[in-house]
């Protein structure tokens, strides 16, 4: 019986529905837990079995630095990392010779920001810009709790094809950040690996790597870190024409001008694994795990869902064609006819042209338009109107797009936007005025 078919398909529909809501919500849920997964084991490096240091906690070493010129105008600024033992509180703040030189060029004053409204003075008591090296020190007036010194690592011990990871504050990311603080939030993480060791970039005389973590005017003084979280060079320079060789100076050229400057500095080494060490990995293993689970687990749904969505709509397509004796397309015409669409008035007065089956829409985009009208045809929008053949009523359908000047009628009515209007053949209509009139036909 015909309602009971009808019962039927309106379920299988709702069943098409509801699957692929529940098959999209499913998907979304297994992204996420894939994506934070695949983080957390990364920025963690949980599987080395030795200590590290997560993006998170390395984030919490990197400042923004400020020169600001005598006059109070702002001259420039890049990016610095805290440097001191292990577990004390910094003093002292790295960056390259090129951040720090409007201080001795310009007669700026430099300052350290931790965030827009919390920010320091600082003393260069270290300056050097030339082939030989860009590095700058810069120490404040007394130690700070708003930083964490960096873990250095041995730079020798570095080999081509490591992960790294940059942060710092790029001038293409804080000149759109409309939340931009100078604070923590407001640092940008790249990664990637290190290509080349050894380098020395034309005209220098220092050793540097390079890598194709992302970085650019802003990031210079920032730090690099291993795939550990461990301090392996200063960000120093990139190629202009080219986003993905960059170059920062090795940790072990930084930790020769601090150890002839007497200031102290953390080192891998000093990360032991201790209990508490242990403890706060055995968590993130199983966060690691959890998460892992609930991916697969909602990768699962998704394709049970996604199934059950596939099955209801090939039997709804079996009800719908079982169910009629003739299936009937728009635009099919099976009594030998064809149907016209001829221009009566305008640009392509006497052009006619035959429905093929589908949608003919006029206007000026050649993208979306079937006929298209020049784009200085005044009156003419973008999309104007579309009109079709309907061989189930013998008639035509006009259909308004959202013209701005409007489709009419021959009696003068204008369309309303997405209201179908039917037309008998013979009928005629015009985009904007009688200038540019149609006439639809049948022979």
């Amino acid at each position: 019986m015909k309602w009971v078919r009808r019962i039927i398909m309106i379920v299988l529909a709702l069943g098409i529905a509801g699957s692929g809501v529940l098959g999209y919500l499913s998907y979304d849920k297994y992204k996420n837990a894939d994506k934070e997964a695949t983080e957390l084991a990364i920025s963690n490096n949980l599987n080395n079995g030795g200590a590290s240091l997560s993006t998170k906690e390395n984030q919490q070493s990197v400042a923004f630095v400020l020169n600001v010129m005598p006059d109070g105008r702002l001259h420039s600024y890049g990016s610095c990392y805290a440097v001191g033992k292990a577990g004390e509180n910094p003093k002292y703040f790295v960056t390259n010779g090129h951040v720090a030189s409007p201080h001795e060029t310009d007669n700026c004053t430099t300052y350290v920001y931790f965030d827009a409204d919390t920010y320091v003075e600082a003393d260069v008591i270290f300056f050097q810009y030339d082939k030989d090296l860009d590095m700058a020190i810069l120490e404040l007036p007394k130690a700070t709790k708003l930083r964490k010194p960096v873990y250095i690592r041995d730079s020798s011990e570095v080999e081509a094809g490591e992960k790294c990871v940059a942060i710092g504050y790029p001038n293409k990311a804080n000149e759109v950040d409309t939340n931009f603080a100078a604070d923590i939030a407001s640092q940008t993480v790249s990664s990637g690996v290190i290509g080349k060791l050894n380098v020395s970039p034309a005209g220098k005389q220092y050793e540097t790597f390079q890598h194709d973590a992302f970085i650019t005017h802003g990031n210079s003084g920032g730090p690099l870190f291993d795939g550990n979280g461990f301090f392996i060079g200063m960000n120093t320079e990139g190629r202009e024409d080219s986003e993905s060789i960059n170059f920062s100076i090795t940790s072990n050229e930084v930790t020769k001008i601090l150890k002839k400057n007497k200031i102290s500095y953390a080192t891998n080494e000093d990360l032991e694994e201790s209990g508490d060490t242990k403890k706060a990995d055995k968590k993130k293993k199983s966060e690691l795990s959890k998460l892992e689970d609930t991916a697969k687990s909602e990768k699962t749904k998704c394709f049970i869902f996604l199934g059950v969505a596939a099955a209801c709509a090939v039997a709804l397509l079996i009800l719908a064609i079982v169910g009629n004796k003739k299936v009937v397309m728009v635009g099919e015409q099976d009594d030998g006819k064809k149907s016209y669409l001829l221009c009566t008035r305008g640009l392509y007065a006497g052009q006619k042209f035959e429905f093929t089956g589908h949608t003919m829409t006029i206007g000026r985009d050649r993208n979306t338009c079937t006929f298209v009208f020049p784009e200085t045809t005044p009156g003419i929008s973008s999309n104007h109107c579309s009109v079709y053949f309907d061989a189930r009523t013998k008639s035509f359908v006009l259909n308004d797009n959202g013209s701005t000047y409007g489709t009419y009628l021959a009696d003068g009515r204008k369309l309303t936007k997405g209201v179908p209007e039917q037309l008998v053949p013979g009928s005629t209509f015009s985009l904007a005025d009688k200038s540019n009139e149609f006439r639809v036909e049948r022979e």
